[in-house]
């Protein structure tokens, strides 16, 4: 308990036994606490640099114990100093970061045109691809041109795990082909089961990524990638995107069946249940005992099977089908 003070199980256990018996020598403390005479000495030693122990008036090779609240005061308010100036440390260094940042988006800024930004090294597209990610906060949606490989498949795991524990709504198009590609349908498996979902069209125009509806990245040219990418957050160009998407999404099949919802795990029902009685996302993480995190993972996993683009419309196909 007091290991961040400095003091260990042996120090308060010698300190206890010598408030109970406050004229034990080190002699009789080797017998109280079973521990050699160096190492009495030793702890001695601690408890009077702790100040838990303080050099007799009378008779300066006697020691006598300190009151612990004085000597947990003084421990205490020292720890405070050190993390106080940690604290300012941590300030100036989001301060120095925050001006790094600002930088970084002013050097961006140069190679945008308005609402289109065109980016030609991959090592840059990767970066704005994974700071879209980080600030998107509702769903990302993926039109792919060819099949993963495996690689890329381990990578998007990688870099989608922590936005579906974010509760994002994550979508996947790819080619027909792709469904017999090896490591693919396994990947749709690990999406499913985390609240996105992969279906396959039998061709895709051009690679695309879409976050929150509104910012898309695209190839620049869908027949050369050497070209580079284009990220617009133009709203008329990013919602013609938007709906290209939901137009193919709607006609694709999907790499995994969809589990049935008469296959409802009892803490579905249960969340559905409570979604009903209009609770919001921290109340029914406190009645079912789970984090925010899941309970946004199993709305967007029973709204993607129930077809539901809202909660509204979650609760109402839940109702329609008996449910809840």
């Amino acid at each position: 308990m007091f290991e961040p003070l400095g003091l260990d199980e042996t120090a308060i256990a010698v300190y206890r036994a010598l408030l109970t018996s406050p004229r034990l020598t080190p002699q009789g403390l080797t017998v109280a606490t079973g521990l050699n005479p160096a190492q009495v000495l030793a702890v001695l030693d601690l408890l009077e640099e702790k100040g838990f122990l303080r050099r007799s008036h009378n008779d300066p090779g006697e020691l006598r114990t300190e009151s612990p609240l004085v000597a947990f005061e003084r421990l205490i308010g020292r720890h405070e100093e050190v993390l106080h100036r940690s604290q300012e440390q941590l300030s100036s260094m989001r301060a120095g970061s925050a001006e790094l940042v600002e930088e970084y988006h002013r050097v961006l800024e140069r190679t945008r045109l308005g609402q289109i930004e065109h980016i030609v090294e991959t090592d840059e597209i990767v970066a704005r691809v994974l700071e879209l990610g980080q600030n998107a906060e509702r769903s990302v949606d993926s039109l792919l041109t060819t099949s993963p490989t495996q690689h890329q498949i381990e990578q998007a795991k990688s870099d989608e795990a922590a936005m579906l524990a974010r509760g994002m709504r994550l979508r996947s198009i790819i080619p027909a082909a792709g469904r017999h590609v090896d490591g693919v349908v396994e990947y749709a498996a690990w999406l499913q089961e985390r609240g996105g979902a992969a279906r396959t069209v039998l061709s895709v125009p051009n690679q695309t990524l879409l976050y929150d509806g509104e910012v898309a990245v695209l190839m620049f040219n869908h027949a050369d990638f050497t070209r580079g990418a284009i990220v617009l957050s133009a709203p008329g160009a990013v919602v013609a995107l938007q709906s290209l998407f939901d137009l193919l999404w709607e006609s694709g099949t999907d790499l995994v069946e969809p589990p049935s919802m008469d296959e409802l795990r009892p803490e579905e029902r249960e969340l559905l249940q409570l979604l009903g009685r209009g609770m919001k996302d921290e109340a029914v993480a406190r009645a079912l005992g789970i984090s925010i995190r899941t309970v946004r993972r199993m709305i967007n996993i029973l709204s993607e099977r129930l077809d539901a683009p809202s909660r509204f419309t979650l609760g109402a196909r839940a109702h329609e089908r008996g449910l809840i």
